[in-house]
């Protein structure tokens, strides 16, 4: 109980101290050192040493006890030196469905020194060791689990060094601009149903065009490549459609309402494994939510639109 209180604290504290930002470059207030137990050995070291000088009298473990501790000053500097200046920008988030692992990217910028052995990431995903050159920049692809639909910001990105010797350790917390869009994670609620017109008990799920040809027509996005014409594709013309008369495209509507046993998150996950399993038959297919519809269509757009709606969905069922 203790100690979640003080986490608490600490969270707290943290929140208002780092606050989200696209780009930062780490400065004295954001670089935090302190001993590491390698160092804390070394300090004892030290006093063990100065008490010996100090008994005996002996100028000999005098020096020796100062050039190590003056050692110990130098160190300091360098493990200062090598966070400070360090640029780091966020860069684009992936989607991701709920449960999977969203992908970040990073760019780190060293300016004017060397960077050595800094380690970047979060603690419970893994570190990943950066050696930079003077005036390098470094892309880095860094992953966390998202484990709720909705727009997900990663926890503060760590920062940790122990170079150079091992003395001192080195960090960081920066909390940087990402949103990652997460999908509710598909669950099959069962077959689709009828839809007007339809025989009842069966589900529209394909499509049927006309026996005539009708010639042909330059690929859109849309189109199916059920009637795309491969042969002349593969000799270097482009992508052709084939037109048949009497062409006849079903069109399937996917409705908040006709899954009115399940709850709000149930509902959005069989929407969004009917939106992939329409997407993948080649199918045209429209949504409908509380207050929102969209269309019949299909591709890539059409498909994202209706995702995007269901990740975003505020839960708000009138």
């Amino acid at each position: 109980m203790i100690r979640e209180r003080i986490r608490q604290r600490w969270e707290k504290w943290l929140a208002v101290r780092i606050r989200p930002v696209n780009s930062v470059t780490l400065e004295q207030k954001r670089i935090f050192i302190f001993l590491s137990r390698t160092g804390l050995g070394y300090l004892v070291l030290l006093t063990i040493l100065l008490a010996m000088a100090i008994n005996y009298q002996n100028n000999l473990i005098f020096g020796l006890t100062f050039w190590l501790f003056s050692l110990l000053l130098v160190v300091i500097f360098h493990t200062y030196a090598n966070f400070s200046g360090l640029e780091l920008q966020a860069g684009a988030a992936s989607t991701a469905f709920a449960g999977d692992v969203a992908k970040f990217t990073l760019f780190l910028r060293s300016h004017s020194r060397e960077r050595v052995a800094i380690q970047v990431g979060w603690p419970e995903q893994g570190l990943q060791t950066v050696w930079l050159k003077p005036g390098e920049e470094r892309q880095l692809e860094l992953r966390h689990p998202a484990e709720e639909r909705g727009l997900y910001r990663p926890p503060r990105l760590r920062l940790e060094s122990h170079f150079p010797l091992a003395l001192l350790r080195t960090w960081s917390w920066v909390q940087l601009d990402w949103k990652a869009l997460v999908y509710p994670k598909p669950y099959w609620p069962g077959d689709i149903p009828p839809q007007a017109g339809d025989q009842e008990g069966t589900a529209v799920t394909a499509q049927s065009w006309g026996d005539d040809f009708a010639g042909f027509h330059q690929y859109q996005p849309g189109d199916s490549l059920r009637r795309a014409y491969w042969r002349a594709y593969a000799k270097g013309l482009p992508l052709l459609i084939m037109d048949h008369a009497e062409s006849i495209e079903q069109e399937i509507w996917l409705d908040w309402n006709a899954l009115p046993a399940l709850g709000i998150e149930p509902r959005l996950s069989g929407l969004c494994a009917w939106v992939l399993h329409c997407e993948q038959e080649d199918v045209l297919y429209g949504l409908r939510l509380p207050g929102t519809e969209f269309p019949p269509h299909k591709g890539d757009r059409h498909r994202d639109a209706c995702l995007k709606a269901l990740a975003l969905f505020n839960g708000a069922v009138p």
